[in-house]
C-alpha cells in the first residue's frame, strides 16, 4: 500500500492530516520541521546542484521586502546557510521514511521547495489548498493556483462531456463572506454603471510570484485611475479583507472616478458592476461563477480563451476597455470549465470543517492517483 509522508508548517494542517490518517485507509505519517532529522554534512553532494538557490532565496527576499524587512547581504547569507541545513535534513527525512507520496500545503513555503526538489525520482506529491468554489477543498498532483493541472486549453471545454451525463448548468451561487480584519465599515451608494477591482495581499504569492507587471496594489490601483479617465466609467475598489497593508494614501486620491467600497459586500460589488479586473483572485473566479466578465492582469490558471480577457499591459487594459461588451467569451466555455470543477476537480466540503464524506473522498482521490 502506498505510504504517504505528509508535512505540516501549521497547527491546522497537522490536525487535518492526522484525521486523514486516522479516519480513512490512508497510511503514513505527519511531520513538522522539528521532526526532520539531524543535517548530515557527507550528504551535500546530494543537494548541493538540486535546488536553485538563488531563485529560492530572491524569493524569500522579496517577501522581507514586501513586508518592509531587512533583506541584504547578511540577511541572505543567513537565508542560505538555513536553507542548506534544511536541504541535509530533508535527505534524512526521505532515506529514514522512504515516502510513496509527500504531501504539503500549498507548497510555495521555502522549506516545501528544498523538499520537493530533493524527493527521489518516483515519488509522487499532492498539494492542499483552499477549495476554488464555495464549501470545496482542492487537492492537486501538480501544484495550486497558477501551477494546478486545470487544463488550459478551450477545446478542452468546447468539447468536456461530463461523468455525470447531465447538462452544464451552473447554478446560482451564495458567495462565502472573507472575515475582514476590520468590522464595521460603512457600505457606500454605488455609481449606476462601474468597473469593480478588488485589491489582493501584496504579501501573498499570488501577486509576490504571478504578478509580472503588476507588483503592488497601489501598481493595482494607478492602472485603475488610468482605466477610469480612459473609459470615462468609474472604479470601485475594495482593499483585500485579511491584509494587514493599509492605504491612506490611495484614500486621498480616491474621488468621484475612483471609489472604494470596503463596507460593501463582494458579491453585491460584482452582481453590479459592469466587469471585475483582477490579477489572478479567488474573486476573478467567483465573479465568473456568478456570470460576470472578467479581464485578468496576472497568470491565472483560469486564463482560457472564450473564459476572460487578459491583459499583459497597460496598454492592453485601456484596449479591452474600449472593446467592452465586445470581449471574446463563450459561454459554453464557461458552463463547462464549472462543471468540470465541481465534478472532476474540487473536492466537495472544506477542510475546516471536514466530515467523513469528505475525508472518504479526499483518500479516495489520493489513492486512485497513487
Amino acid at each position: 500500500m502506498t505510504t504517504f509522508l505528509f508535512f505540516s508548517l501549521a497547527k491546522h494542517q497537522t490536525i487535518y492530516f492526522r484525521r486523514l490518517l486516522n479516519e480513512t485507509d490512508l497510511r503514513g505519517k505527519v511531520v513538522g520541521p522539528l521532526q526532520w532529522p539531524l543535517p548530515r554534512p557527507w550528504q551535500w553532494s546530494r543537494v548541493a546542484g538540486r535546488i536553485d538557490w538563488p531563485a529560492v532565496i530572491a524569493e524569500k527576499c522579496q517577501e522581507r521586502l514586501v513586508k518592509r524587512k531587512y533583506a541584504g547581504r547578511l540577511y541572505r547569507l543567513l537565508v542560505r546557510l538555513e536553507l542548506g541545513v534544511m536541504a541535509l535534513r530533508a535527505v534524512a527525512l526521505l532515506d529514514r521514511e522512504k515516502p510513496d507520496a509527500v504531501v504539503m500545503w500549498n507548497g510555495s513555503h521555502r522549506y516545501c521547495q528544498v523538499l520537493r526538489a530533493v524527493l527521489p525520482a518516483g515519488t509522487r506529491t499532492f498539494f492542499f489548498e483552499n477549495g476554488l468554489l464555495p464549501d470545496t477543498t482542492t487537492l492537486d498532483p501538480r501544484g495550486v493556483n497558477y501551477f494546478n493541472s486545470v487544463p488550459r486549453d478551450a477545446e478542452f471545454f468546447l468539447n468536456y462531456r461530463s461523468p455525470s451525463g447531465q447538462p452544464g448548468d451552473v447554478q446560482a451561487v451564495q458567495l462565502v463572506p472573507r472575515k475582514p480584519r476590520q468590522t464595521g465599515l460603512p457600505e457606500i451608494e454605488l455609481p449606476e454603471r462601474f468597473i469593480f477591482i478588488p485589491f489582493q495581499d501584496d504579501r501573498d504569492t499570488q501577486v509576490r510570484l504571478f504578478s509580472p507587471w503588476i507588483k503592488s496594489m497601489r501598481e493595482l490601483f494607478a492602472v485603475g485611475e488610468r482605466l477610469a479617465q480612459a473609459s470615462g466609467i468609474p472604479v470601485v475598489f475594495k482593499e483585500h479583507p485579511s491584509s494587514r497593508e493599509s492605504y491612506p494614501d490611495l484614500h486621498e486620491r480616491a474621488g468621484k472616478g475612483v471609489l472604494f467600497a470596503n463596507g460593501n459586500s463582494t458579491q453585491a460589488l460584482i452582481e453590479a458592476s459592469q466587469y471585475v479586473v483582477t490579477l489572478n483572485s479567488t474573486v476573478g473566479l467567483e465573479s465568473l461563477l456568478l456570470g460576470k466578465p472578467v479581464m485578468t492582469l496576472g497568470q491565472a490558471f483560469f486564463n482560457i480563451e472564450g473564459l476572460v480577457a487578459h491583459a499583459d499591459s497597460l496598454e492592453e487594459v485601456l484596449q479591452l476597455a474600449k472593446d467592452f461588451p465586445n470581449w471574446s467569451l463563450d459561454e459554453r466555455v464557461r458552463q463547462h470549465f464549472f462543471q468540470y470543477m465541481a465534478e472532476e476537480y474540487c473536492i466537495p466540503g472544506s477542510w475546516r470543517n471536514a466530515d467523513q464524506t469528505h475525508l472518504r473522498k479526499v483518500a479516495q482521490r489520493m489513492l486512485a492517483l497513487s
